[in-house]
């Protein structure tokens, strides 16, 4: 009997230690381990071989850097999946050393979280050493062979400190921020928590290194203890990368950095950066500290090509700092950049709060400086509520949405620009400008199809709805503009002719300009610049100009080949009977943008609810209600009619 029960806890102790679980098509066909370097070391070894599956069945304790080799000479796997076993939550932590808990050198690894096929995250790989620096690493030092078809998704991955290091470094074989060799790397659906850097990706800069990479739908935006600290997501000489869905910010406010959501840096080209949010990002400290949502900082691409990134669609909000000499920038675009695409970007309460006059702090949304003919387009964007203490005394301290200030090539089309604040402590007050240039190039800019708005309910502070050199030959093109200013003058020419005050001001300083417009649009809010769909603004309808580069909208709505309108939305103001006109009742159609169930409030009851798409065509309708379920309704942007009592109201609305 006591044999019998030695053998049995014998048993027990060695299940206890068994947490990874390998079966394999070559070689050993089924083995358990306690680490996961215990099984990748068999691996390396060939032990296993063919297509090879880890299972964490149990949380692991690494004692030392879990590295899997490429698949040559003893080692010979043909594929390499790590998951947690079926309704199993685990973690993989390393507590021993300061290096990467897992480092991936072979390719066709997958490393996938859910414990069940869905994108639920139930593995967590955590740097648990004191002064830990990375989580994952990953990469190739050799050109011939780099490292391909490695994916990540559905992961935790915490490190052990934020003041260095990354959850995920891509790059050489060290996994150091030194650039490597690889493509087809697909980063999907992780958190990424307590890190210096979320995600690090460089490489060597050559044609098609990169290429094929994916970095989606990760999130990077835990707050408190685990809040990431400086940078969320870096690409250096990739070609091809996709950055998308990713959602960043809530970063740790208190150190003096120069804080980045998303910066394509040394070459990064042929990159679209599309529909990732980057907001709540703050520095608290008056030593100095400034946050950019998107930094573009290139030389030119592999072999002098144009690096051509594309960044397009994404929401960049709340941002502040009140450090020494800091700004606050939504997007930025430097160096010797060319071909970049800013378009359909959503960008909003950006505040700097610094009130001391030194150079270099302020808040814009965009800020344009290639050091060379940029050939950029900046099209389609919504700007509102810009706001610092910069009274724009030298071309560094600047508040508002659009600035130039080096460079040449830009074209600047059917951009959304509302400005309604500023800051003001009663010494300090800001000058918030919707159009900034300090360049005097000939040629270096086109300016078309735009609203240039400020509206501060302050009349007396100054403020701009255009201001640049007093110098015509700068502007190719500069017409069908919509400019407005709430304060003493619609512009000026800083070191030249007076202020002035209407359009024909303008034209008699920078020419063109015959058929813009001194006009205030009516949007849905301060933060909603879609227009408003009435008679408040038919005076602005179908008064912009046709051009070839820009043929749809901020929503995607395709704009008028003919009469196309002024700003980044194209809108129709719908016709009505005159006994609809009289009487018409206010309402409000929400949420806009809407993911299923459509709401009209009023006062009045409402008696039809009907929807439309943009060539005219019904869509769905419902009686004597004041709700409509538009959750089947495919994405994309739809009209309203709504009859209250008789009266009908059009709204636009956007389907997420």
């Amino acid at each position: 009997m006591k044999k019998t029960l030695f053998f049995l806890s014998s048993l027990v102790g060695i299940a206890a230690f068994a947490q990874v679980d390998v079966t394999a098509t070559s070689g050993t066909g089924a083995a358990t381990y306690a680490t996961v370097k215990d099984a990748f070391d068999a691996i390396n070894a060939g032990t296993h071989q063919g297509a090879i599956n880890l299972t964490i069945t149990a949380n692991t304790s690494e004692t030392a850097t879990a590295v899997l080799n490429r698949s040559t000479g003893t080692s010979n796997f043909t594929s390499v999946t790590l998951k947690p076993a079926t309704g199993v939550d685990a973690t993989i932590t390393n507590a021993a050393t300061a290096g990467p808990v897992l480092r991936i050198l072979g390719s066709n690894v997958t490393i996938d979280g859910s414990n069940n096929g869905s994108d639920s995250r139930n593995l967590s790989i955590i740097n648990g050493f004191a002064t830990g620096a990375l989580v994952v690493a990953m990469g190739s030092s050799d050109s011939a062979n780099p490292l391909t078809n490695v994916t990540v998704k559905n992961t935790t991955l915490i490190n052990g400190v934020k003041t260095s290091g990354s959850g995920i470094i891509v790059s050489n074989t060290a996994g150091a921020q030194t650039a490597g060799y690889f493509n087809n790397i697909r980063l999907e659906n992780n958190s990424i928590q307590k890190s210096y850097q979320g995600i690090y990706m460089i490489a060597v800069s050559a044609v098609g290194n990169g290429s094929g990479s994916v970095i989606t739908k990760n999130d990077l935006s835990t707050s408190g203890e685990n809040s990431n600290r400086f940078m969320g997501i870096y690409l250096g000489g990739t070609d091809g990368v996709i950055v998308s869905e990713n959602k960043i910010g809530n970063f740790e406010n208190t150190s003096n950095d120069v804080k980045r959501g998303i910066w394509l840096a040394v070459s990064t080209m042929n990159t679209t950066v599309s529909n990732n949010i980057i907001e709540n990002i703050s520095v608290n400290n008056a030593g100095g500290g400034s946050v950019t949502g998107i930094q573009i900082f290139n030389n030119a691409g592999a072999g002098g090509a144009p690096t051509a990134n594309k960044i397009i669609g994404n929401k960049i909000s709340n941002f502040s700092s009140n450090g020494f000499n800091s700004s606050v920038t939504g997007i930025s675009l430097g160096g010797s950049t060319v071909g970049t695409v800013i378009s359909q970007n959503d960008i909003n309460n950006l505040v700097g709060l610094r009130t001391a006059t030194t150079v270099g702090y302020g808040a814009e949304a965009i800020i344009l400086s290639a050091g060379t003919a940029s050939n950029t387009l900046v099209s389609n964007n919504f700007i509102s509520k810009i706001s610092s203490f910069a009274a724009n005394t030298s071309g560094a301290t600047y508040t508002g949405g659009i600035l130039i200030n080096a460079g040449t090539g830009y074209k600047v089309y059917n951009n959304s620009v509302y400005l309604t604040e500023t800051q003001n402590d009663g010494t300090n007050k800001g000058m918030p400008i919707a159009f900034s240039s300090t360049v005097s190039t000939a040629g270096a800019i086109d300016l078309r199809n735009n609203i240039f708005v400020v509206n501060l309910a302050d009349t007396s502070i100054p403020a701009y709805s255009i201001s640049v050199p007093p110098v015509a030959a700068t502007y190719s093109n500069i017409d069908n503009n919509i400019y407005y200013s709430t304060g003493p003058n619609l512009g000026q020419t800083p070191g030249g002719p007076p202020a002035f005050t209407d359009i024909a001001g303008l034209k008699s300083i920078l020419g063109g300009n015959n058929n813009s417009l001194k006009a205030l649009p009516k949007f849905v809010s301060a933060i909603n610049l879609h227009l408003v769909l009435d008679s408040e603004n038919s005076a602005i309808d179908n008064k912009g100009v046709a051009i070839a580069d820009v043929t749809a909208d901020f929503d995607g709505e395709a704009r008028s080949a003919s009469t196309p309108d002024i700003g980044a939305d194209e809108f129709t103001i719908a016709t009505m009977a005159v006994g609809d006109v009289a009487g018409k009742t206010k309402i409000q159609v929400y949420p806009n943008p809407v993911n299923d169930v459509l709401t009209v409030s009023s006062d009045k009851k409402v008696d039809h609810i009907s929807v439309y798409d943009v060539g005219g065509q019904l869509i769905q309708e419902v009686s004597n209600s004041n709700v409509i379920d538009l959750t089947k309704l495919s994405s994309g942007v739809y009209f309203v009619k709504t009859i209250l009592e008789g009266k009908t109201e059009m709204t636009k609305i956007i389907k997420k």
